[in-house]
């Protein structure tokens, strides 16, 4: 079996430390090994400031199957009809989806216009809600000249965020 530390870094078997980082070794799959799980090193937020930084495992990080992350179906998607990214097009997953210009966005829209976090597309039991999340210029449904606060969302609607126009199609 191969011994690797808490960042990964292939020990020798006799090694209580590793010579890189300092840190203790644990056994792991050996590579090709029947049964053997793909995994991925996740990293967790920082502890809020004023808490018990101990309560966290060292380094604060885990190793999780990868099967645990899969994404949720696609339920539908957005095309691009004006903007930077004319044609481009964006998948709607099932639950909750974010819409902004914030790289952490499930939907990310590169405009000036759009707020980072500025809308949510959420689909639940085969509805899907469009809410403005107070964005600074707006979501408007279908040509509308009144910005909504939050709509169901139907097949070939058009959603307009800032300047970016968007196409809505369910599957």
């Amino acid at each position: 079996m191969a011994k690797f530390c808490a960042n990964g870094h292939q020990m020798e078997d006799s090694w209580e430390i590793c010579p890189y980082c300092q840190k203790t070794g644990f056994a792991g799959v050996a590579a090709g090994g029947a049964g053997a799980a793909k995994t991925r090193l996740e990293t967790a937020p920082p502890p809020p400031p004023g808490s018990a930084a101990g309560s966290a495992p060292a380094g604060g990080r885990k190793t999780v199957l990868l099967s645990e992350m899969r994404k949720a179906p696609v339920v539908g998607w957005f095309v691009a009809m004006s903007g930077e990214q004319k044609g481009d097009d964006f998948r709607v997953r099932d639950g909750q989806n974010l819409l902004g210009s914030s790289a952490d966005c499930d939907i990310v829209i590169r405009d000036v216009t759009v707020s980072g976090h500025h809308a949510s597309i959420r689909h639940k039991e085969e509805r899907f809600i469009l809410t403005d999340l107070d964005s600074t210029n707006g979501t408007f449904l279908n040509q509308g000249a009144e910005s909504v606060a939050r709509e169901d969302l139907k097949d070939n609607d058009t959603v307009r965020v800032g300047d970016v126009v968007l196409k809505f199609k369910c599957l």
